[in-house]
């Protein structure tokens, strides 16, 4: 299966296939790359609503700063919008690539580092959500980032959602 910027990488054993990474940046071809999975007591749309919406990101995620989204105004991530946020430090623009059906995905550039995040959010047993969510990085930073410690980017993914699950099974909705 393609995206929407070329076709996607043959599968990688260590990968999940539902994560679609595309052209260069499946573990095969990152430079660094995590992968992740949980049950979070909350319900799909509330999970999600938590990833669709930037302004809440520096509220529920640590290690996130200076996040600005979409000129749109709505406030939540948009299909094609484009939004910027700091990670560690690490400025990053992006746009996203996929926003459908419980699937949010987005590529993104910062300096000397290409990046693409997908989160899939379906529903789980009882009022519960299953959340799975891969990134991939290329490029010097992405490099620089392992070299010291190799399990560096998978514990930056792995704050991330824990912080998720954190806020989602703390507040019963964003709405």
């Amino acid at each position: 299966m393609g995206s929407s910027f070329g076709p996607a990488d043959p599968p990688h054993p260590d990968a999940d296939h539902a994560l679609r990474w595309p052209a260069g940046f499946s573990p095969r071809y990152a430079d660094a790359w995590a992968r992740s999975e949980l049950v979070v007591k909350a319900g799909p749309a509330d999970v999600f609503s938590r990833l669709i919406t930037p302004r809440r990101w520096e509220r529920d995620f640590s290690g996130i700063r200076n996040v600005r989204f979409p000129a749109s105004g709505h406030g939540f991530l948009e299909p094609d919008g484009e939004f910027e946020f700091e990670i560690d430090g690490l400025r990053l623009e992006a746009r996203v690539i996929e926003l459908a059906d419980g699937r949010l995905a987005w590529s993104g550039q910062g300096i000397d580092i290409s990046v693409y995040h997908v989160w899939l959010v379906s529903g789980g047993p009882g009022r519960s959500s299953a959340v799975l969510t891969g990134f991939a990085a290329r490029g010097a930073a992405a490099v620089a980032l392992t070299e010291p410690d190799p399990g560096r980017t998978h514990a930056m993914l792995g704050r991330w959602v824990r912080d998720l699950k954190k806020a989602a099974e703390g507040t019963r909705s964003l709405r």
